[in-house]
């Protein structure tokens, strides 16, 4: 299963208005199954890679076991631009420039470019501006990378809040350095990678007090036969059926498993597909009473998992008796 999501855009008209009430988040690590982290401070997005007023291009995202040893638990969340020259990753509302707290942990395979921005309005700003920073990123390829807004040195410009027109340099200097230099103020900062069109994966996604684990979704396995009494003989037709947590049928594979009642549990052939209603059916002989079960691999984007136990009851055969000759 591809996971897949459009992330929400950095909209210029409400990104700009906002600017003077940075919304609440909320604090402690939150788990996610997806790209939507449910909190209006600190969220995934994507943006051109020279322009933080143009929105580039969603990418699809999908959970990942790893790449590597991921930083925080077992899974990440991978993101596959749909091309280059769009840069996905994290928006983080700060109420602080000169204590920004905006950090993640980046892998990818084939090493990836992106690119961060901060937009902030000090003291020192005039009516309708505020400066923007932009900042080129690089990761290599191989092992996880932490970036963190507060340790970027960006290039600074003071620009106007509805042409975006640049109105004049800022200089060269991090958040912190920038914020000593016109004062403090609030703002956000966003950053991401995928310039470069190569697929990377994110996690540890921090903004504040929050950060953010990606892991795997949850899923429900059940077990159903057309018949739990049988002949000796006889073949029954046993189903399985994943769900998620909304009870939507994701045609995971499946291995069946059997035992004699109190026996050891063995697989009954290898990993079985769903068919086109997305339900894994296989006919089995049965000789004897049977308990059935359905496992469910470990995949990229869920834990494994087992079905209830059903018992199949096969009569015992009855030997015909001989007459006794009086």
């Amino acid at each position: 299963m591809r996971l897949r999501s459009t992330l929400v855009t950095v909209g210029a008209a409400a990104l700009l208005s906002a600017l003077a009430v940075a919304p609440a988040h909320a604090d402690g690590v939150q788990t996610l199954t997806g790209p939507a982290t449910g909190d209006a401070a600190v969220y995934l997005t994507y943006v051109d890679c020279t322009s933080l007023f143009s929105p580039g291009t969603a990418p699809a995202s999908r959970l990942n076991l790893g790449p590597f040893a991921a930083p925080m638990g077992r899974r990440s969340l991978g993101l596959v631009p749909a091309g280059g020259g769009t840069a996905s990753g994290p928006v983080v509302w700060f109420d602080s420039l000169a204590s920004v707290g905006s950090s993640f942990s980046v892998a990818s395979t084939g090493g990836s470019t992106g690119a961060s921005y901060v937009l902030v309005i000090t003291p020192d700003a005039p009516a309708g501006a505020a400066w923007l920073g932009r900042t080129t990123l690089s990761v290599p390829s191989g092992g996880w990378q932490q970036v963190s807004a507060s340790a970027l040195t960006y290039d600074w410009s003071l620009v106007d809040l509805t042409s975006h027109a640049p109105l004049g340099p800022g200089g060269t200097a991090t958040p912190a350095e920038f914020a000593a230099a016109h004062g403090d103020g609030k703002g956000l900062v966003v950053s991401g990678f995928g310039c470069d069109g190569g697929a990377f994966n994110l996690d540890a996604v921090q903004g504040g007090d929050s950060t953010f684990d990606f892991e795997g979704i949850a899923l429900t396995t059940s077990l159903t036969v057309d018949g739990q009494k049988a002949d000796a003989g006889d073949t029954v037709t046993i189903t399985g059926r994943v769900t998620d947590a909304r009870s939507r049928v994701t045609g995971d594979p499946l291995v069946l498993e059997s035992r004699a009642p109190g026996g050891a549990w063995k697989a009954v052939g290898g990993p079985a597909l769903a068919g086109a209603d997305g339900l894994v059916h296989v006919d089995v002989p049965v000789t004897e009473t049977t308990e059935f079960r359905w496992h469910r691999p470990e995949s990229q984007y869920a834990d494994e998992g087992w079905s209830d136990a059903v018992t199949v009851t096969v009569a015992p055969t009855v030997e015909p008796t001989t007459p006794t000759e009086k």
